[in-house]
């Protein structure tokens, strides 16, 4: 099994909220794009929680992120998995974050599901900050919409206030 390599980091000066998913999967992979599977809510939940329409777009909406303060990266730089369930990573590792978080102020950070919150909870270079876990915006918890959807929406809002 090869290794995968995570994108880079989508951030700026004006990023106040990070959310880091733990590594992407083979549809994103494929596309190169962030949150690229179509069964993922991504795209869908985070727009909506910032009242915008979704440009569609991959440009546009990581540039709609960006003009609302949002940031986009992975926990894991690394990893070897079949297919794309965060429960078949082996021999992940982690992106450089004291690198890239010492020269922006983020306000929050939101672990896009329980893998990314685990790992984040467990490495000192996020101890200094607030964190948030968020129900995994992929398409195997579709059904819990309605609960996923009020943890974002109240996550990104409270950060943006």
């Amino acid at each position: 099994m090869e290794d995968t390599h995570s994108f880079g980091p989508i951030v700026n000066q004006a990023t106040r909220i990070l959310i880091l998913g733990s590594h992407p999967g083979v549809p994103s992979l494929r596309k190169q794009q962030y949150y690229g599977n179509p069964g993922n809510a991504f795209w869908r939940v985070v727009f909506h929680a910032l009242e915008v329409p979704d440009p569609v777009d991959y440009q546009e909406r990581l540039d709609t992120l960006q003009a609302h303060g949002i940031g986009l990266w992975d926990v894991y730089a690394t990893a070897q998995r079949e297919g794309s369930l965060d429960h078949k990573i082996k021999n992940p590792t982690l992106n450089d974050f004291e690198t890239v978080l010492n020269d922006i102020p983020i306000k929050l950070i939101i672990a896009n599901g329980k893998t990314a919150y685990k790992e984040i909870v467990k490495h000192p270079v996020f101890q200094s900050y607030k964190v948030v876990s968020a129900l995994s915006t992929s398409g195997l918890n579709n059904g819990r919409e309605k609960e996923r959807m009020e943890q974002w929406t109240q996550a990104i809002r409270s950060a943006l206030a």
